[in-house]
């Protein structure tokens, strides 16, 4: 089976579960997924695409309006599909209507006559990648991988947060890789803030770069950190701790596990380290793929981690973090997206039996 007919017989499964005679997608995260990386988007900073999809068991109808739908079907991989195209004086929701008819239908935004998507969409339908999104993600996670890298190579002292994240960005962009968040923190902001958007702060000793990075409509998150001379016993110690509370997520990540019960044995070894409380201070991350977080992990999120599902953990200690995307495998073995080059420093982590190699702190 095809990756398209395999995602094709997900929603006919779907539907047949849900008593429904279609969906409609128009975010750009589940537009991406069903057409194998197809990108629906105009302005950057919305979700909500230009283009829907209108899916029964039978058929795939491409809605847009007379702007957008030539270069839609002419440059994304929708092709053997409907296409109904509308005037731009029209709205979509108007033009969806027409092709649903009495259909009932369920839609991942807001429609008239259309149901909200149930809930359980991203995980019995979209959370296991096929294997065209896998080698999709590959590629990506290497690309971001080597721009944050080259960034963090480059970097000077007296830099500004917007200089770095101007860098970053070309470097990404010039790879056909849209930001998705770009995070850089120097010195005291990055003791202070878990979220630092990038200001006029200079570069003194410490830094951090945050990349998630989206191709093919596929999210890699990684994080990396840069130390200008001696790097302080405090500082080498609190990031090998957080990389051990990082093992413990990953191993605690298996196929059928609740993402609930995998953020425990994280919180536990937080404890485990002497820091038992930083947990609280930031979300630990999650499951993701088509969205920087599906959702963030709680204690007492009951839902179950899929085969096949894009993992990103993000624990941190004040002044550290430690953060790469990798894909659980139905073995439960972790094929990882953002792994760092051969020539970045790394830490070696030991943990019930198993040893990884982590991102260290690069020294400059």
């Amino acid at each position: 089976m095809t990756d398209r007919n395999e995602r094709h017989a997900r929603i006919r499964a779907y539907l047949k579960q849900h008593k429904l005679d279609a969906v409609v997608l128009q975010t750009r995260s589940n537009f991406a997924w069903f057409t194998g990386g197809g990108d629906n988007h105009v302005a950057s900073q919305e979700e909500v695409g230009v283009a829907a999809l209108v899916i029964t068991s039978r058929q795939v109808t491409v809605v847009a309006n007379a702007i957008e739908i030539e270069r839609i079907c002419n440059e994304e991989p929708v092709h053997g599909y409907a296409q109904k195209s509308f005037p731009w004086t029209q709205g979509i929701d108007v033009a969806i209507a027409k092709v649903l008819g009495k259909k009932k239908a369920a839609a991942d935004v807001p429609l008239p006559n259309c149901i909200p998507l149930p809930g359980d969409f991203q995980d019995s339908v979209r959370a296991s990648l096929t294997e065209e999104a896998l080698r999709q993600y590959r590629s990506l996670g290497r690309d971001c991988s080597l721009a944050a890298e080259t960034v963090a190579r480059a970097l000077n002292i007296g830099d500004s947060g917007h200089q770095v994240e101007a860098d970053l960005a070309r470097h990404l962009l010039a790879r056909g890789i849209q930001p998705f968040v770009l995070l850089v923190a120097f010195d005291d902001r990055l003791k202070s803030y878990r979220h630092p958007i990038p200001t006029v702060n200079h570069l003194r000793h410490h830094a951090m770069l945050v990349v998630c990075g989206r191709r093919h409509g596929l999210i890699a998150s990684l994080t990396r950190l840069v130390h200008f001379g001696p790097i302080p016993k405090e500082i080498s110690e609190r990031h090998a701790a957080t990389c051990a509370v990082e093992l413990a997520l990953w191993q605690a990540t298996q196929v059928g596990t609740s993402w609930g019960d995998a953020l425990k044995a994280g919180i536990a070894e937080y404890k485990k380290q002497g820091f038992a409380k930083e947990w609280q201070l930031h979300h630990q991350g999650g499951p993701t793929g088509y969205s920087g977080r599906d959702f963030f992990a709680t204690p007492d999120e009951a839902r179950l981690i899929q085969p096949d599902q894009a993992v990103a953990w993000n624990p941190s200690i004040t002044g550290t973090k430690s953060e790469d995307t990798f894909v659980l495998r139905p073995d439960n073995s972790r094929l990882m997206i953002t792994e760092c080059s051969r020539n970045w420093p790394t830490v070696k982590v030991a943990r019930r039996g198993e040893t990884i190699q982590r991102p260290a702190i690069l020294q400059r």
